[in-house]
């Protein structure tokens, strides 16, 4: 080999690398360092972090977190039963639920969205509308309907944010039965041959108790027992009484998770406290009686209202309390605005000749007046400006104190009470509640009015006679069982008894009692009533009892000022030795046609001839039938 071949090769020229640039050593080491120093910080705060979180607040932590998973809701109590005096349900609460959803919870299938898998997300998108078509068919809610909350998964709030929709109510007041039949649907589980779940086991809809307040029946004593609405009393006793009859709400809190309600969870209750039951004073059945022929006779005669009371003299129960025009308690949207008050208590007007029956009773109790005192009188009286004269035409004449009463002389009224001073008379008068309400604890009523004691006299004068002075019908019928009474004024009563819902009832306090004339001034004046029975045989007499009566007709004032038609009425006791049971009949009319005895005669004879052997009253031994002087020959 030749000294050529022995060198060696030509080294080829490096290329160097176009901008890269060797770090030196030292370099990289630092950068070690600092990666190791910034993993090192790093690990340092979420060590504190944990330390915080498991140590220092761990109990806030873990309270923040039970709340987010933490829901409550109210626990509605049982409203409590109105009844009769017999025991008839008159208001009654029925088992309901709304059935809701958690349309975020369906458009889940319930699961967390990150969770979710290809069959959880194929259910979701036709849950919605096999679930509306099972709703539906329970419900009787279109399914259209129900499915198109069930799609509205999300909303946007008054941010503009978007945020889920947790609650929407697909039907109101559902029979718990109904609820249990479509829960069942709604839960069964429908699979293929391999196992899995193509049907069925749907998520997202609940219930929420919401009861449905029932009235079995309908119209009777609709006007005092009244309605709900939105489950609140707005009329009536189930208004007055609305803090008694609702009870106190309890209150759940419990776990939750996207699937609802974890079984084993922490949960919180408070229980509801029922309402109050009420027992009434009122008797059902003569109360459909009465209402019915009440009705009747208002459009027999072209009325525009009535109201009747059925009061037991003694105890001042009200066995009926009947309106006209009335309504279906179930249907309080289908009545006519006014009718769904209370008339008997809330329209006030100026009672007429009724009113004599207690101005006799005072004048008697003065000791001013007998029976048979008799009063020399022409056929008008000056009052005032104005002049009054009777209904029936006489020139002068010397009338008794019965016979004012008995032939209703407005004259004889005027003559005979201008023996007090005006004071005296309005003392007695409110004495048997008029200017002040009864305080029977229905809302509305009316004190209806009375004039001051310096009043002037011609104003003592209107009041002898049943003007000048406003009543309600409840005012009036109670004053005059205060004369049947003995002279001894009971205030009226519409609650007999009370207790938990569901357990025994006591009876409520006995009512106020107070004296307003005498025993003697009484047992006349209902004497005197039985001749006016006795004037009008055919029409007023009932079998087999003696009965005291009073007619009245008077003119009705317009809300524009003046008068605008007129009420005409008739009140009665019976029996007469032994006074038990009082009737009081008003028909309201646009005119004034008609008189008390034609117009309302006919249905106090009716109910009184009903409700005396209804409530075990003995017939009378002995029927009498003289007639006592009238007017002095």
């Amino acid at each position: 080999m030749s000294p050529a071949d022995r060198r060696p090769p030509a080294r080829r020229p490096r290329q160097r690398r176009r901008g890269v640039r060797r770090i030196p050593l030292a370099a990289s080491a630092f950068r070690l360092r600092m990666l190791g120093l910034v993993v090192a910080v790093m690990f340092s705060i979420v060590g504190a972090r944990a330390v915080q979180v498991q140590v220092i607040s761990a109990d806030a932590m873990a309270a923040e977190a039970a709340q987010k998973m933490t829901v409550g809701r109210d626990v509605p109590a049982q409203r409590g039963t109105i009844t009769g005096r017999d025991g008839q349900v008159l208001a009654q609460t029925e088992s309901t639920v709304n059935v809701i959803a958690d349309p975020s919870m369906i458009a889940t299938n319930g699961k967390e969205p990150e969770a979710m898998r290809d069959s959880d997300r194929a259910k979701a998108e036709i849950a919605p509308a096999e679930m509306a078509a099972i709703i539906a068919r329970h419900t009787g809610v279109p399914a259209d309907e129900i499915e198109a909350k069930l799609r509205r998964a999300t909303t946007t709030n008054a941010e503009g944010e978007t945020v889920a929709v947790k609650y929407a109510q697909l039907a109101k007041q559902v029979p718990s039965s109904t609820w249990v039949a479509l829960n069942e649907d709604l839960n069964e589980v429908v699979r293929d041959d391999n196992g899995d779940v193509v049907r069925g086991g749907y998520v997202g809809v609940f219930r929420e108790s919401n009861p449905k307040r029932i009235y079995p029946m309908g119209t009777v004593a609709s006007n005092v027992v009244g309605f709900l609405t939105d489950g609140q009393g707005r009329t009536g006793l189930e208004a007055a009484r609305e803090a008694d009859l609702a009870g106190t709400k309890g209150r759940e809190q419990f776990e939750t998770s996207p699937n609802g309600k974890i079984p084993l969870g922490n949960q919180v209750l408070t229980p509801a406290v029922d309402g109050q039951d009420l027992q009434l004073t009122l008797d059902p059945d003569l109360q459909w009686m009465v209402e019915k022929r009440l009705a009747e006779r208002v459009r027999e005669v072209g009325g525009n209202w009535g109201a009747v009371i059925v009061q037991d003299v003694e105890t001042g129960e009200l066995l009926s309390m009947a309106n006209y025009p009335s309504y279906d308690a179930n249907a309080p949207g289908d009545a006519a605005p006014g009718d769904t008050g209370n008339r008997a208590i809330t329209a006030v007007y100026e009672p007429g000749s009724v009113q004599k029956v207690l101005t006799i009773a005072s004048l008697l109790d003065a000791g001013v007046t007998t029976p048979d005192t008799t009063y020399p009188i022409g056929p008008t009286i000056e009052i005032g400006e104005y002049t009054v004269k009777d209904a029936f035409e006489h020139g002068h004449i010397d009338i008794t104190t019965r016979g004012i009463l008995v032939k209703s002389s407005n004259v004889g009224a005027i003559t005979a009470s201008r023996d007090v001073e005006p004071a005296t008379l309005r003392g007695y008068l409110a004495d048997f509640g008029f200017g002040k309400r009864t305080e029977l604890g229905l809302p509305g009523e009316s004190a209806g009015s009375l004039p001051g004691a310096g009043m002037p006299r011609f104003q003592a004068d209107s009041l002898s006679y049943g003007y000048g002075l406003s009543a309600t019908a409840v005012q009036m019928a109670t004053a005059v069982s205060a004369v049947a009474n003995g002279g001894v004024y009971t205030a009226p009563s519409i609650i007999r008894a009370t207790g938990p819902h569901g357990g025994a009832l006591t009876p409520v306090e006995e009512p106020v009692t107070r004296r307003v004339v005498s025993e003697e001034a009484a047992q006349q004046t209902i004497e005197m009533m039985e001749q006016r029975t006795l004037d009008s045989a055919e029409q007023l007499l009932i079998p087999g009892y003696r009965s005291g009566s009073k007619t009245g007709t008077a003119r009705l004032t317009s809300a524009a000022g003046g008068y605008e038609g007129q009420v005409a009425s008739i009140v009665g006791v019976a029996p007469v030795e032994d006074p038990q049971i009082l009737v009081y009949v008003l028909i309201a009319r646009p005119d004034t046609l008609g008189a008390g005895l034609g117009m309302a005669g006919p249905v106090y004879r009716d109910i009184m001839s009903l409700a005396l052997p209804r409530y075990g009253v003995q017939p009378s031994n002995e029927i009498v039938e003289t007639r006592l002087p009238l007017i002095k020959e």
